[in-house]
């Protein structure tokens, strides 16, 4: 996704700078060029675009209208270091306002209004007749089998904690306790590690010791037959053991009469 920025002040792009550098967008910024910046949303694909209110050559709001009749679809962000009516601002600007920042800037506010702005990628984990985690439609692949478990085993707690006691228990039934902990946190560091590379690093919410999926981010067929109800005629992941006793359940509670 493409973000530029628009101001009279080289100290404020400066300022700037360091906020954009790790979201993943490519940015160009305009010093007090808004023909530049009217060009550059003409002949790009501009998502965002983040503008000075008040600028000596033009109102920033006047110019973020043009920029709307050029491209609907772009998103404004507003910069200010002074007091602004809002409401107003939300008026001429309508669905294309994304939101208003004050100098100095608040990088974890600014953070926020981007993520809003970013598509959510679609989680479905598949638990019936086999393990597998999709993003958009394709298959995660995961570097480690134990991560892959650990994940899992957090989509069978349904939304509760799942302790590194726990875990190690179930995934590492043959190692010592200590052992089991070691080898736990190794395979959080590589869950996390595959969740990060696959954009979906909101799944799983690690803990001191403990680790939580967020079932409100993701589809899952197992959760499904447990919402809505169905028949149940599947495997439920076959290739852990530890998972008998919740397919026990499902069997009893939803097979084939």
């Amino acid at each position: 996704m493409k973000l530029i920025v628009l101001d009279d002040e080289v100290a404020a792009l400066n300022n700037f700078l360091p906020m954009i550098l790790d979201t993943g967008f490519e940015c160009v910024m305009f010093k007090d060029d808004p023909y530049a910046a009217l060009d550059c949303v003409a002949n790009e694909k501009v998502d965002v675009a983040v503008i000075d209110v008040k600028m000596p050559k033009i109102d920033g709001i006047a110019l973020a209208e043009k920029m709307i009749e050029i491209d609907g679809g772009i998103k404004i962000i507003f910069i200010s270091g002074y007091n602004q009516n809002k409401a107003e601002i939300e008026g001429r600007i309508g669905n294309n306002f994304a939101g208003l920042l004050y100098k100095p800037y608040d990088i974890a506010q600014f953070n926020e209004i981007l993520s809003s702005l970013t598509p959510k990628p679609k989680i479905f984990i598949k638990t019936f007749n086999g393990f597998d985690v999709f993003v958009n439609g394709n298959v995660v692949r995961f570097s480690s089998a134990k991560a892959k478990e650990l994940l899992a085993l957090l989509t069978d707690a349904n939304g509760s904690y799942v302790q590194m006691e726990t875990a190690a228990c179930y995934l590492w039934q043959n190692k010592d306790a200590e052992h089991g902990k070691n080898l736990y946190r190794d395979a959080v560091c590589r869950l996390r590690l595959t969740l990060q590379q696959n954009g979906i690093e909101r799944l799983v919410r690690f803990e001191r010791g403990r680790a939580i999926i967020d079932v409100d981010c993701v589809e899952c067929d197992y959760w499904n037959l447990l919402k809505k109800g169905g028949v149940f005629v599947a495997r439920y992941l076959p290739q852990y053991e530890w998972a008998v006793d919740t397919e026990a359940m499902l069997s009893i509670k939803y097979g084939e009469q």
